[in-house]
């Protein structure tokens, strides 16, 4: 009996395995992989070596523990793209984790293969751009989503060390999330506990000390392995310029990603108080900011009190119960009711879907206490879906990298609780398959084949599109990066904004095709790495100072073509130093195409 339960579990394992393993050649067959924005490409610069000429696990977004891992392997073996892979392997392996234990579920052949189809017309056909176009922060989503719905799937046990064992996966998911992306393993760590809570309310008693042991001990054990992450990331960092460098990225993210700059005419006074001139303030708004060293930690703290002060005085920011905010709770009431009744895409209907199936097969069918725990733990994630979504219209925070996990741990979390074995407010899923009709089995899995082709095929075409108006940018960022390249002893910086995408494509990088970790002479002149320790390191292997003084001798500055650049030579002039912006050369693509401009500042 065991070996018979053995061999089938191992078969189950192998059977998943070969299905994602094909999944994904397909996807590779099909597109080539992409980092998502310049963020993911910077993180993948300074592990490579790229961005200093040496891998740094001082990757700044993810913990260094995991920085330092794929550092190493790309000091081991340079050539190979260790940073996508990675990210690949933790959104394949999630589906394959979740593949596993859908087979492990179902015990019939026909449900078994119609919960793969499921799987995979939910998985890629709802998120199939973000299996091929990669961001690190949907990847740590990711790894929540496959967290929470191993857990509630997990069968249940009266032994704490069987239970421990049998979440062991999701709590190194969950470690693996925290460490890829500390913010969105934050945001989505509600979906988490109410998963635990319904586990534990689900047990046959719930004061008990075996109960106690067995979560806790699974609570404690996360917490501890975040916590030694985090100590070593702060140990990695506790030195003087990196421990400066955080304050100053701290105060940078919240003044740009949730407070925003008050204008500068409307409060010169404040401005001129802390000696921040409307030259240096142009470079805060163009996002240029690494020119000027005088815009420090100190003035963007100010900028973020002044604000909170304001706020507090019914100014600007709005001030609810103490929470600084772009938008009122009132505001964000009726942004969320406007999504509700207008939002019509395809994952928001799905999970309106969802819900119905749920209510009609989970809520409808219970009785007496098992009707009312359905029908409470329903109420407890519509509730935590709403907080989460009215703080994300509160902070004016949502773009595709935020919202896109938030849906996925939704869909996931009401599947893990549809199905989940072990808890009592799921009828099981055996019974139904017991009593299907062969003309039920039969519509059923036409149903599921019929849904997930219509879904993958209207994904497929969306990402396809996505491609031609990424081999238009990748025309333009590639002829960029080549011509730096070419003059390989030369040093240029580039304007932010006209780094950042073309025609609403983002310039980025393939991972794995025409895959380059050489080091890069190019730098931004803004952006979350600029004023870093790393930063310095680039500069000073050019033998420069600083950016200022470097456009001021011999560094070029690379902008989109035709682009008006009076700021940057009135923040000189302010400087009592007169320039001359000259273009010296134009970057093309190979079908001629006018794609950046490279200037060099003559002093008059």
């Amino acid at each position: 009996m065991t070996d018979n339960r053995t061999g089938s579990k191992a078969a189950k394992v192998c059977g998943a395995f070969i299905f994602t393993v094909l999944l994904a050649l397909l996807l590779t067959i099909q597109f080539d992989f992409y980092y998502d924005l310049n963020d993911d490409t910077m993180i993948k610069d300074i592990l490579s070596g790229a961005y200093t000429g040496r891998p740094s696990g001082f990757c700044i977004q993810m913990l260094y523990p995991l920085g330092w891992c794929i550092a190493l392997l790309y000091k081991a073996i340079p050539a190979v793209s260790w940073y996508g892979l990675f990210l690949c392997l933790c959104q394949f392996g999630v589906f394959f984790l979740i593949a596993v234990r859908l087979l492990s579920l179902m015990r019939r052949a026909w449900t078994q293969l119609a919960a793969l189809i499921v799987e995979t017309a939910l998985a890629f056909g709802l998120f199939l751009r973000q299996f091929v176009v990669i961001q690190y922060s949907v990847t740590a989503g990711i790894c929540m989503a496959g967290a929470v719905f191993l857990f509630l799937t997990a069968p249940g046990t009266d032994k704490p060390s069987v239970f421990f064992r049998r979440n062991l996966l999701p709590l190194m998911l969950v470690v693996l999330s925290f460490m890829i992306r500390i913010e969105v393993c934050f945001m989505l760590m509600p979906f988490l506990l109410l998963a635990g809570m319904a586990k534990w309310c689900g047990e046959r008693r719930f004061f008990t000390l075996v109960n106690f042991r067995k979560y806790l001990m699974l609570i404690v054990a996360a917490v501890l392995c975040m916590a030694a992450a985090y100590s070593l990331d702060l140990l990695a960092y506790s030195g003087s310029e990196w421990s400066s460098f955080r304050n100053f990225f701290d105060a940078r993210t919240k003044l740009y990603d949730f407070y925003g700059l008050p204008k500068y005419e409307e409060h010169r006074s404040f401005y001129e108080s802390i000696g921040l001139s409307k030259e240096s303030y142009a470079l805060l708004e163009n996002y240029n900011f690494a020119l000027d060293e005088s815009i420090d930690t100190w003035r963007l703290e100010a900028i973020v009190a002044y604000q909170e002060q304001l706020a507090k005085q019914g100014i600007g920011l709005n001030n609810t119960f103490g929470f600084i905010s772009k938008k009122s709770l009132k505001e964000a009431l009726w942004q969320y009711k406007n999504q509700l009744q207008s939002n019509h895409s395809l994952v928001s209907m799905t999970v309106i879907v969802l819900y119905l199936l749920y209510i009609l097969m989970r809520v409808a069918p219970a009785r007496g206490k098992a009707r009312v725990n359905a029908v409470l733990w329903l109420v407890f994630l519509l509730m935590v879906r709403s907080v989460l979504w009215l703080y994300l219209y509160m902070v004016d925070r949502l773009p595709d990298r935020v919202t896109v996990p938030l849906l996925m741990m939704e869909l996931v979390a009401l599947l893990g609780f549809w199905i989940g074995e072990g808890n009592t407010i799921m009828s099981s899923t055996i019974k139904i398959q017991a009593s299907a009709s062969k003309a039920a089995k039969i519509l059923v899995s036409l149903l599921c084949i019929t849904g997930a082709a219509v879904v993958l095929l209207g994904s497929l075409r969306a990402v396809q599109a996505e491609y031609e108006r990424r081999a238009a940018a990748d025309a333009r960022w590639n002829a960029m990066m080549d011509y730096c390249r070419k003059n390989g002893n030369n040093y240029y910086v580039i304007d932010v904004y006209s780094a950042t995408s073309y025609q609403n494509a983002s310039y980025s990088e393939k991972i794995f095709t025409e895959t380059d970790n050489t080091y890069k002479n190019f730098d931004y002149c803004g952006g979350w790495a600029a004023k870093s320790p790393l930063a310095r390191q680039k500069l000073a292997r050019h033998h420069f100072r600083d950016v200022q003084s470097a456009l001021g001798s011999t560094a070029y500055f690379v902008t989109a073509p035709g682009k008006d650049l009076h700021w940057l030579v009135q923040y000189y002039k302010k400087r009592n130093i007169s320039v001359t912006p000259m273009c010296v050369d134009q970057i093309q693509t190979a079908s001629s195409e006018p794609a950046f401009d490279v200037y060099q500042l003559i002093r008059d």
